[in-house]
Formats: structure tokens, C-alpha cells, sequence
């Protein structure tokens, strides 16, 4: 399907005459004929408001495919090894920083009381 046939369905399935698409981008109602037609294509600006009208991505407007995200590195859920070493040596230095504030609270604590 080309460029200039889903802009026409886009439009027909939202219930918007080339009048009413026209007013909401404020352009003429020849160039969304024109664009409907093959004649002539939107422009950036145009592209991105009619994504947003008809809830659709540039992807599919442009080229009539859904830009698919890479699948993750693990599908499993698991993280990496050096994921797991990362968050390990990250809780050993949040741990003794921890021990460390206690250890000097407790001080201050037998400070006030000798």
C-alpha cells in the first residue's frame, strides 16, 4: 500500500472529511488532496501531527510498517554476569558505608555517656 493510499484510509477510518484533516493541520484542502492523490507528500511538521491524530508511528505512515524494538539481550529475565558482579560490588561498598555511619552513631553515642 502506498504513502498516499494509508493516508486516505487513516482519514476515512477516523470519520474526517479532507476538510476537517485539513482544518485540524491548517493547511488546504487541495494538499491533503494532493497527498491523497500521489501528487504530493506531507513535510516533517505535517507527518508528525498527522501521527498524533490518527495514533499511528512515522514508521508506519511513512513506509506502512510498525518499527519493531530489538528483543532483550536475555530473554530469560536474568541479568548479565557482569550485571550481577555490578550490582554485587555496588551492595558491598552501600553496605559498608552503611556499617561505617552505625559504627560512628555508636561512638558518639558512648562519647556522650564516659
Amino acid at each position: 500500500m502506498s504513502l498516499a493510499q494509508r493516508l486516505q484510509n487513516l482519514r476515512k477510518e477516523a470519520h474526517y472529511s479532507q476538510e476537517q484533516l485539513a482544518d485540524l493541520l491548517g493547511i488546504s484542502r487541495q494538499a491533503v488532496s494532493k497527498w491523497e492523490s500521489g501528487q504530493g507528500k506531507p513535510d516533517l511538521d505535517n507527518i508528525a501531527r498527522l501521527t498524533e491524530i490518527y495514533n499511528v508511528s512515522a514508521d508506519y505512515l511513512i513506509s506502512g510498517q510498525e518499527h519493531t524494538p530489538p528483543a532483550p539481550a536475555h530473554p530469560s529475565g536474568k541479568l548479565s554476569h557482569t550485571a550481577q558482579k555490578t550490582i554485587g560490588i555496588i551492595a558491598i561498598i552501600a553496605s559498608t558505608a552503611l556499617i561505617t555511619v552505625l559504627f560512628i552513631a555508636a561512638l558518639n553515642i558512648v562519647d556522650k555517656y564516659l
